[in-house]
């Protein structure tokens, strides 16, 4: 079996930079959002003003500051951003941008530039103040606590305009080194046509997804959309039923120590066997990327799709108009606390302590994460704000209800994506779990051997 590209990360998340091992558990988060409903407001971008005088920095520098992006050229969501620094440089000429690709396959090269002192202006992916192995890394960051201390046009200050529980990610030692520009949580997406066609309920609980399985295979439609071609992918599945059944911090030290010994993770990978041994994933799903089986989900071919809330962003040019999209939770296990809980990722914004555009930078940043723009964004590219007042991703029924309604959120992949080569390990055997290689007594032995070496 071939290992994929650790990389893959959905459209708005990308490796990372530093490989240290982690230490300590992660940090929970509840309640991070709380979305209000689509209203009609302006879509404009937000314009952006002089920065105040207290302001610091290397603006008068010439030439234009390296805006670090995700979304690649030629994409509506490379366009938008683009669109953002026009703006800014019409209010403010002495501010101009170009806009370097630092997402998932150009890591190394950007990680390079880190290494030879030329990194871009801004940059993602080499801090979080959940991923305790990144926290070194802040020495080569601009500390923003002052910029986000300042007051910002309509009122209050540029940190007062995010949800409270992004400093959780952004703050360390009583400093700020990133702003989120966006977040996401794994989420069940679910085809509301079809579902209800067939009577159907979108699942709350783990044996009623099991039931919905039943019900969309007798209509002779594959239950679960799922690309056997990125593992971590398939990682969702096993990761939410050990995060439901011993809780996300003991997962999360499991997969760092290799002691799988309580007997909750052999109930929940037997609870995924029962699942997996229904056959309800495509048809050849082990062969297909995850574009195509995204696509396949849109087409009407599968009844759900487990996947980040990036989803309707990065498919955004390829949903049928008439496709009715719904979204839940992922399904209830045990009835504990930990069944409301998410794994989620959020994008990071950096500035280079060395960068001599930090007042571009600055500038730059506070037009993407503005209340107006985050609006226009998450209308027309679908993305999900951590700004406060910002609605949710439109056509998607159930989202506003599912994050207001959310638990603690969790870092993805319990951080091992920050150690490649325990990422590489730990969700290869979860790819052979999935493909049937082995049964729920060999993958719990298995993982516990692959995680219990040293990296």
């Amino acid at each position: 079996m071939s290992i994929p590209n650790s990389g893959r990360q959905g459209t708005g998340t990308a490796g990372p930079l530093t490989t240290r091992g982690l230490t300590g558990p992660g940090v929970s988060r509840r309640q991070l959002f709380q979305v209000v409903g689509l209203g009609a407001g302006s879509l404009a971008l937000a314009a952006c003003g002089p920065l105040s005088s207290g302001s610091r920095g290397g603006g008068s520098a010439s030439g234009p500051a390296e805006i670090g992006v995700k979304p690649a050229e030629g994409t509506s969501g490379h366009k938008f951003l683009v669109e953002v620094g026009d703006k800014v440089t019409e209010q403010n000429p002495e501010f101009t941008y170009e806009y370097t690709f630092v997402n998932t396959k150009v890591r190394p090269q950007i990680e390079q530039r880190w290494r030879a002192g030329n990194p871009p202006d801004t940059d993602y992916e080499v801090f979080n103040a959940q991923i305790p192995s990144t926290h070194d890394f802040v020495e080569n960051l601009l500390d923003l606590t002052p910029y986000l201390d300042e007051e910002i046009e309509g009122g209050g200050t540029w940190r007062e305009s995010f949800l409270d529980a992004t400093s959780q990610e952004t703050d360390l030692d009583g400093k700020t080194y990133g702003v989120t520009t966006d977040t996401h949580v794994i989420a069940l997406y679910y085809n509301i046509t079809l579902f209800t066609e067939l009577g159907i309920e979108p699942p709350a609980t783990w044996d009623e997804l099991l039931d919905v399985s039943d019900e969309l295979l007798a209509a002779k439609v594959a239950p679960i959309a799922v690309t056997g071609l990125y593992e971590p992918y398939m990682g969702f599945w096993t990761d939410y039923l050990f995060q439901r059944i011993v809780g996300y911090d003991t997962a999360r030290d499991a997969v760092f120590s290799g002691d799988f010994d309580d007997p909750g993770y052999l109930d929940a990978a037997k609870q995924f066997q029962q699942l997996r041994d229904k056959k309800p994933f495509l048809e050849g799903f082990q062969g297909i990327d995850f574009t195509a089986v995204q696509m396949e989900f849109f087409q009407g071919k599968a009844g759900m799709i487990l996947m980040g809330t990036w989803l309707t962003a990065e498919m955004k040019d390829s949903i049928p108009e008439d496709f009715e999209l719904g979204v839940i939770p992922f399904p209830q296990v045990g009835g504990t606390e930990e069944d409301t809980g998410f794994i989620s990722a959020s994008n990071i914004m950096v500035v280079n302590k060395e960068s001599a555009h930090v007042d571009a930078c600055i500038a730059y940043m506070r037009a993407l994460t503005s209340k107006e723009t985050q609006t226009a964004r998450a209308v027309e590219q679908s993305a999900v704000s951590a700004v406060k007042g910002v609605p949710g991703p439109p056509n998607v029924e159930g989202f506003e209800e599912m994050l207001a309604g959310a638990g603690d959120l969790h870092y993805r992949y319990y951080g091992l994506e920050y150690v490649p080569d325990r990422f590489v390990a730990y969700y290869h055997e979860v790819a052979k779990f999935f493909f049937g290689d082995m049964d729920a007594e060999q993958f719990v032995d298995a993982v516990g051997k692959a995680m219990g070496r040293d990296f």
